[in-house]
């Protein structure tokens, strides 16, 4: 595996897909690759696999908020959070980005060559120009393990590594430790074992939530589903922050209310005040979430019990406390904490000088001072890690834009001479353990990591991405000129009528070399012997052939490549018609538009693109349609289509213009073709119906195709990335724009008074019956083009 990549991203867990989404949103003409140790996507929720292990902050703000979370629970289990991940990665279409068993162990950047060279643990590199490790802050190698000594004569594990063969029904289990693993632990263990004791050493704030989610469900009884999920998200993020806010303002407060919740359900005031009441303020360290107080109600129900105490050593029959109690045990779990590792562990070179990352200040609590196009991604210790990450990914994604825009190649954040507090800023002993490995805050903005998401949410995607940064070099750009159509070949589908013919007149007319392509030989053949004829000069050639067929797709495309090895423009502009709702049209109809309308050009231009990226200037046209912009019933083969050329032709836009060639979506109203004689209707069509809508049809077709053609070429020649003819398709467009969910039925209201209107006059004045099209641009919804 080599290659060079616009960005690597390190870690194909939550943060890492959700980093390769809005990459992809943001820049989709970037090339990426996500780089995976392990052999399956999840990072944590793949890791974990010990009984119960599930999140401990809710769904709704760990999930993205571009995937909301819709399941019942508020805090899921790891095996439903790991599918959510995996999905997300399959229906994005990212999970082909991603390299598995590529471990990333060094990274060295070059200013030269303003790249990183990355080393894969198997001695393979890679380079890119921006690395973004978004492998969170555990070590996945090992965790923390206190070395208890003693004769142990049961078995003792560490979660993280949880052995598949162990089976502890029946068994007495000791967990040690106090914190989320463990509380999580315990109750999933009693259900099945004699008992289970938890022996901490010191207690843990603990807050019991409500199993379900309590926001989001019923919300979405009443509101429709993107409102109901920007509620839910909202108030579980502003909860989560009130509470975070409250703790720290009014501790006792809510160590009382704390305390409080644990008697409710322990009904045990004695118990609680030796077992659970902290000497620390709560927030002091993360607190700890109970769902439905599972941990409360098996210690009340007898299945569970905590012992408070020092472990003096194992002994054959379990854990020795200092005070020389025996905690009689067949299985000890060692839930003692985690190991934190920046960035994976990844080991960095700026220029040849090796990087030590405690050394380093924290830009926006995502870059590191005087490191070059490197990110890393870390969430918040006080709220759901997701609500960061985004906001992480969203910056980076500013970033990359900047340097794009503007041509640079480097971003290199600067120092800020002064160094605070750490930047995971709490008191637990597994982050007291590691904090000389991670870089530290400064003592004022842009270097200040507040652990706030309404403060992050409303200033981050607002920052200056240009604050104490330095930049450097320029790369080329490509800028594209008005088009040059004299000397270079054009190739047309859809030549022979319409639009497509105006559109070949058009060019010969400014000296551009022929590739004409249709179906119909009887109309193709007298229109190519009169452009010669015309033209003398030029070269045109006429191909006949059914674009419906991927066969002959690619016959065209390699007669084309044997005579053109560069060609200037490409127009797609061949299409059929089909009216008729989902149900009545069959599913070898429905095929059949998809092919000729979206697969051809989608074959061809893919087929095509070497020859015209051969030269800088080339350019791209996809006409797709006003059905390309609304989507009114009665009309689902062709929108769909429509819709699908048009998602094409934006992506294409971005992915190509560095190559130096330009492309147009072309979306024109009704304009007057030949549909009413070529437009077949579903099969399950009412017959009676057929007939009258084509004569309302050809009706609503005013403008006229030469008219059109002039139009689309003028704006290849100016490069414009999008064009509607005619006020039929600009006031669809607009409704669509200005009302996304009501736009459809304002449109059918229109369309039927239109269509009602254009009934009235065709019985008035058959003989002029053309002029009831301008009842209303928007009209022609109804009404299917063939060019």
């Amino acid at each position: 595996m080599t290659g060079h990549y616009d960005v690597l991203i390190i870690g194909a867990g939550l943060s890492g897909i959700g980093a390769a989404w809005r990459l992809q949103e943001a820049m989709p003409a970037s090339t990426y690759a996500i780089l995976e140790a392990r052999d399956a996507i999840g990072g944590t929720w793949d890791l974990f696999r010990y009984p119960g292990v599930r999140s401990d902050s809710d769904m709704i703000t760990l999930s993205y908020p571009f995937r909301p979370w819709r399941g019942p629970e508020a805090l899921a289990s790891g095996d439903r959070i790991r599918a959510y991940i995996r999905d997300m990665a399959d229906t994005g279409g990212i999970t082909p980005h991603i390299r598995f068993g590529a471990r990333a162990v060094a990274a060295d950047w070059s200013s030269r060559g303003a790249r990183w060279t990355v080393r894969l643990a198997d001695g393979t590199e890679l380079t890119c120009g921006f690395l973004y490790a978004c492998a969170g802050y555990f070590d996945y190698d090992a965790g923390h393990q206190p070395e208890f000594g003693g004769d142990f004569a049961g078995r003792l594990v560490h979660p993280q590594f949880w052995p598949a063969d162990l089976d502890h029904r029946g068994r007495r289990v000791v967990v040690i430790g106090s914190g989320a693993t463990a509380v999580t632990l315990v109750p999933a263990l009693s259900r099945d074992a004699a008992h289970v004791t938890m022996l901490q050493r010191s207690p843990a704030y603990l807050i019991a939530l409500p199993r379900r989610d309590m926001v989001g469900r019923p919300a979405r009884r009443v509101l429709p589903a993107r409102t109901a999920d920007a509620l839910a998200r909202a108030t579980w993020a502003g909860l989560t922050r009130g509470f975070y806010r409250l703790s720290r303002r009014h501790p006792r407060l809510v160590r009382a209310a704390l305390r409080g919740m644990a008697v409710a359900y322990l009904r045990d005031s004695a118990y609680v005040d030796a077992h659970f009441t902290p000497a620390y303020d709560p927030w002091d360290q993360r607190v700890c979430v109970l769902p439905g107080g599972d941990l409360y109600r098996e210690i009340r129900a007898g299945r569970a019990s905590v012992v408070t105490g020092h472990v003096d050593r194992l002994v054959p029959e379990g854990v020795r406390l200092r005070s020389g109690r025996v905690i009689e045990a067949d299985v000890v779990v060692s839930a003692t904490g985690l190991r934190l590792l920046p960035l994976g562990g990844l080991r960095l070179r700026v220029d040849g000088e090796p990087v030590t990352i405690g050394e380093r200040a924290a830009y926006r609590g995502l870059m590191l001072s005087g490191v070059p196009n490197l990110a890393y991604c870390i969430g918040y210790v006080n709220a759901s890690w997701t609500l960061r990450a985004d906001l992480c990914h969203r910056y980076v994604c500013r970033l990359l834009r900047h340097l794009d825009r503007h041509g640079l190649t480097t971003a290199t954040p600067a120092e800020p001479g002064t160094r605070g507090r750490p930047l995971l800023d709490l008191s637990s002993g597994y982050v007291r353990r590691a904090l000389d490995l991670f870089p530290r805050q400064g003592d004022r903005d842009p270097w200040l990591v507040r652990q706030d998401y309404l403060h992050d949410a409303f200033t981050l995607p607002r920052a200056d991405v240009t604050e104490e940064m330095r930049f450097e070099g320029r790369r080329p750009m490509t800028r594209l000129r008005d088009y040059r159509f004299a000397g270079r070949t054009a190739v047309l589908t859809g030549a022979a009528g319409g639009i497509g013919a105006h559109l070949a007149r058009g060019l010969a007319a400014r000296g551009s070399h022929l590739v004409l392509v249709d179906v119909d030989a009887a109309r193709l053949a007298p229109l190519a012997a009169r452009l010669r004829a015309d033209h003398p000069g030029l070269r045109v050639t006429a191909i006949v052939a059914d674009l419906a067929d991927r066969a002959e797709v690619r016959r065209v495309a390699a007669e084309v490549l044997a005579a053109h090895p560069s060609i200037g423009l490409l127009v797609n502009n061949a299409g059929i018609a089909l009216g008729g709702r989902f149900d009545q049209v069959t599913a070898e109809q429905f095929e059949a538009v998809m092919n000729v309308n979206f697969r051809a050009p989608m074959l061809l231009t893919h087929a095509l693109l070497p020859a015209l990226t051969a030269e800088p200037g080339g350019h791209l046209v996809n006409v797709s349609s006003l059905f390309g912009l609304i989507a009114p019933a009665g009309h689902s083969a062709y929108a769909a289509s429509k819709f699908a050329l048009r998602g094409l032709s934006q992506v294409l836009h971005s992915e190509l213009a560095h190559s130096g060639v330009g492309v147009t979506t072309v979306h024109p109203g009704g304009v007057r073709t030949r549909i009413a004689e070529n437009a077949p209707a579903g099969r399950d069509v009412p017959a009676n119906e057929i007939e009258p809508n084509r004569r309302l049809f050809a009706m609503l077709l005013r403008h006229p195709p030469e008219k059109a053609a002039a139009r689309i070429l003028n704006a290849v020649a100016r490069r414009r990335a999008r064009l509607l003819i005619g006020a039929d398709a600009v006031v669809p467009d607009l409704l669509a724009r200005l009302l996304p969910n009501g736009h459809a039925r304002v449109m059918h209201a229109i369309t039927s008074a239109a269509a009602a209107y254009g009934r009235r006059s065709a019985a008035m004045r058959p003989a002029s019956a053309s002029a009831s099209a301008s009842a209303s641009a928007s009209a022609s919804a109804s009404a299917e083009v063939r060019r």
